[in-house]
């Protein structure tokens, strides 16, 4: 046992180097003498996979499966025959496959028992905290933009960047876009400059896979194609296949802009919100369990394809024993496919187990109206009339922004400087549990095109005298009343006083 072992050790080192000729030798040698081994069967479909046999996959797993016993074991050789099938475009196959692991899940937690939860790996630097990972998003879309090429961020990566104003920490991929006309320039300029093709997966018409190089991380490229003045369409392209093997997924039309970068001109979206909205709906409020490629709101079909992905994963993550993320995939089939009776037990056998183990069962985020505020202050020596400034703002509606001016603008408009800087400021304002968002930009005047593009319906702001109040109106007098909140001022506080009180030794 022991040697074969060792074996298996090298067979996966080979495979990890790119020795593939040696590891499908030693695991020839190996599936010979041990054709029912799950250890052996495991890495050698693995391999094939890599070596063109990923046609030979199935019937050498069902052999395994039919070997195998316990739910669990069996789970996971459905789910190895399923992930082959998939590959090789036998959806039907694959979507009963995965089926087939579902059932034994459900069997194996009714038993009381869960599979063991896999460590994550410890790393010790994430490339999308860190900022490499934006860095080199944007010096490969100025590339490809010097080329001729329009490449712009697109689905989780163009979120991160208009909602959070950085990469989501939590991704694992960048995301860009081109024009389906320029896909291939695209490609051919990618590979020139340190990306590195992905292959072995579905071979889409509109979609490619890469990697980097020297730093690992994966980029999706997704094709979009201009039907024509109102619709632009993306998705999973397969041409010679019928419906069910299509991902289509429909936007309004948008329009890009270059933009300016420590790596060049870029190109991005005009007007980012048209895409996020098309995808995620409520795109400000977060949601770790989403996931673009099944519950995306612009898909115009939950078909075959799009189901096989969402069980694939949804059995990897409960075989992983990630009940929660397993729960979050059932719960996204149920809502494209409310008839779909499989996905309903799954989600009600994880919640119960959940529950027994004293697990949160995860709250996912309604797709409730939005009722967005917005804001302009100075918020110098943040005090308690800021505050209730921000919670009456809040109040008004489920979002609130808050841009926070810059020492130039205060110091033109009070004639002198802010005690604190204006990232002083942001910071203690964003550290207000009634903020949602701030900024550090926007119009002195407040325009209709302004609040239309960020969704915001509502201008709120306090004044503290007659002639603070007629400037107030006049930066918003462009919007229509019904977006003009004006709310109370707190008396008997201001930056002012405590700047007296300072002066005059209060505290000593």
């Amino acid at each position: 046992m022991e040697k074969i072992q060792n074996i298996l050790r090298r067979a996966g080192e080979d495979i990890h180097s790119g020795d593939l000729k040696n590891a499908e030798k030693l695991l020839n040698a190996l599936k010979n003498e041990h054709p029912l081994s799950p250890d052996v069967a495991r890495l050698w479909c693995m391999l094939a996979r890599r070596i063109g046999k990923a046609d030979t996959v199935p019937a050498y797993a069902a052999k395994i499966y039919a070997h195998v016993e316990g739910d669990v074991h069996k789970a996971r050789w459905a789910q190895i025959m399923g992930t082959a099938n998939f590959s090789l475009l036998n959806l039907e196959a694959a979507h009963a496959n995965f089926t087939c692991a579902l059932e034994h899940l459900i069997a194996l937690i009714k038993a009381g028992k869960v599979p063991t939860k896999k460590k994550k790996p410890v790393t010790t630097e994430n490339v999308f905290s860190s900022g490499k990972a934006e860095q080199l998003l944007w010096s490969t879309c100025a590339v490809l933009s010097s080329r001729g090429v329009q490449a712009f961020p697109y689905a989780g990566t163009l979120l991160g960047i208009i909602r959070s104003g950085a990469l989501l920490p939590f991704d694992k991929d960048l995301d860009i876009a081109v024009w389906i006309e320029s896909l291939d320039t695209c490609c051919t300029e990618l590979e020139q400059h340190g990306w590195v093709r992905v292959k072995g997966g579905i071979d889409y018409s509109n979609y490619r896979d890469y990697v980097h190089s020297e730093l690992g991380i994966t980029l999706d490229v997704c094709a979009l194609d201009r039907q024509d003045d109102k619709r632009i369409v993306g998705g999973f392209s397969l041409p010679d296949y019928p419906e069910e093997y299509q991902r289509v997924a429909a936007f309004p039309k948008f329009e890009l802009i270059q933009r300016d970068t420590a790596f060049g001109k870029v190109w991005f979206p005009q007007r980012p919100e048209i895409i996020l909205k098309a995808f995620y709906g409520d795109w400000r409020t977060p949601n770790p369990h989403w996931d673009t490629v099944i519950s995306a709101l612009n898909l115009e079909k939950f078909t075959l394809l799009v189901r096989c992905y969402a069980y694939y994963r949804l059995v990897h993550r409960w075989l992983s024993g990630d009940l929660s993320r397993a729960w979050g995939y059932a719960l996204q089939i149920g809502i494209k496919d409310p008839d779909d009776g499989l996905a309903l037990r799954c989600r009600q056998w994880l919640e119960k187990t959940m529950l027994h183990l004293d697990q949160d069962v995860p709250v996912w985020p309604q797709n409730r109206p939005q009722r967005r505020v917005f804001t302009r202050m100075v918020a110098d020596l943040f005090h308690q009339g800021h505050i209730n400034f921000l919670r009456a703002a809040r109040a008004l509606g489920t979002h609130l922004t808050v841009c926070v001016v810059s020492d130039e603008r205060v110091l033109e408009n009070k004639g002198k400087p802010s005690i604190m800087t204006q990232a002083e400021r942001v910071a203690v304002v964003s550290a207000c549990q009634y903020v949602d968002t701030v900024i550090t930009d926007s119009p002195v005047n407040a325009t209709v095109e302004f609040m239309q593009q960020n969704d915001f319906e509502i201008y709120t702001f306090a004044s503290g005298s007659e002639q603070e109040r007629a400037e107030k109106y006049k930066q918003c007098s462009d919007l229509p009343s019904s977006m003009v909140h004006e709310l109370d001022y707190t008396a008997g506080i201001s930056t002012s006083d405590l700047v007296t009180r300072i002066m005059g030794g209060a505290g000593r």
